[in-house]
């Protein structure tokens, strides 16, 4: 389901959550590979003929662990206590507000200072700050997050006078939309949509299996819906499976042929709010840029919570 980022494979390790997180976290680790190397392993194994032979090296190795979260403990704790606000400031938000001192009333907060003091995702600190767009563009199709791309499908459709419903967030057996058009069975749906907004024309893969989806549901009308549109295969194996192929141009046209009173409100639904950030794939939170070895990356808000990871635009594949 996910837009022009793909989700990333790779699960963080140990040392990368430690050397990422707060320094109580590593503390925690250090803490674990103390009790173990003291208390755990001897307990287990000391009284076995046969394992007590590792006590010796198992002990010192999870001591050693404990010495190496211990550092990067203390490596964080530092860093943290040097970016810390100085005394007066908030802790709480990196908003600093300067009361008057000439009996001028302070400017009311804008929508990114409340964002920042609810502890909100907002977009980094190097993206400007940017009027909402005014018109409908290529541009504009291109730069909606995943998320807010098949909701914007969706609507789409219900602008359109056609009974449209999402599927769940997370896995979605390869359909994120089911349109009902039958008037004498309104249950029954009459056609499946896919969404696939990724920064790369999409293959023949995903197509074969919204057409498996359409034989599961027998349904004999099908959508795939991809701003940068798709693969000669893809399209090849479409044209035989009566499925619609929609790229970025096409669903310009479509929308730019609404009223203009359809044409407005729906380029509204689709910049509100943060409308560039991607949803994290798992929970549905808004997503934070994070920094690892290997590059800046999409994380999720609730980690470790939540392990949801997206690559950032420039390098998703």
């Amino acid at each position: 389901m996910s837009r022009r980022y793909r989700r990333s494979r790779r699960e963080p390790g140990l040392i990368e959550i430690a050397a990422t997180s707060d320094w109580k976290v590593a503390a925690g680790m250090s803490a674990v590979g103390v009790l173990a190397s003291v208390v755990v392993i001897p307990a287990l194994f000391g009284g076995s003929r046969v394992l007590g032979a590792l006590v010796p090296m198992l002990s010192p190795l999870a001591a050693l662990i404990a010495a190496v979260f211990g550092v990067i403990a203390l490596v964080r704790f530092v860093t943290q206590q040097r970016q810390a606000p100085s005394p007066g400031t908030s802790r709480s938000s990196p908003v600093q507000r300067r009361e008057p001192t000439t009996g001028v009333t302070p400017p009311p907060l804008t929508d990114l200072d409340k964002a920042l003091l609810s502890g909100a995702s907002v977009p980094p600190p190097n993206r400007p700050r940017e009027e909402r767009p005014t018109a409908w563009s290529r541009e504009v199709i291109d730069r909606i997050e995943w998320k807010r791309f098949e909701d914007l499908c969706c609507e789409f459709y219900r602008v359109k006078g056609i009974r449209a419903e999402t599927t769940r967030l997370g896995a979605d057996g390869g359909v994120d939309i089911r349109l009902f058009q039958d008037d004498a069975a309104p249950q029954r749906c009459t056609a499946v949509v896919q969404c696939k907004a990724w920064n790369q024309a999409v293959g023949v893969k995903p197509v074969r299996e919204l057409r498996g989806v359409m034989a599961h549901e027998k349904v004999e009308k099908a959508f795939f819906m991809a701003p940068n549109g798709f693969t000669d295969d893809a399209k090849a194996f479409a044209g035989e499976n009566r499925i619609t192929l929609l790229d970025g141009r096409l669903f310009l046209a479509m929308v730019e042929r609404l009223p203009e009173t359809q044409r407005q409100p729906l380029l509204a639904f689709a910049t509100a709010g943060d409308w560039t950030t991607p949803t994290c794939p798992s929970c549905g939170m808004k997503m934070t840029a994070r920094d690892s070895k290997r590059g800046r990356f999409w994380g999720c808000l609730s980690y470790p919570r939540c392990r949801g990871m997206l690559p950032m635009r420039a390098t998703a594949g």
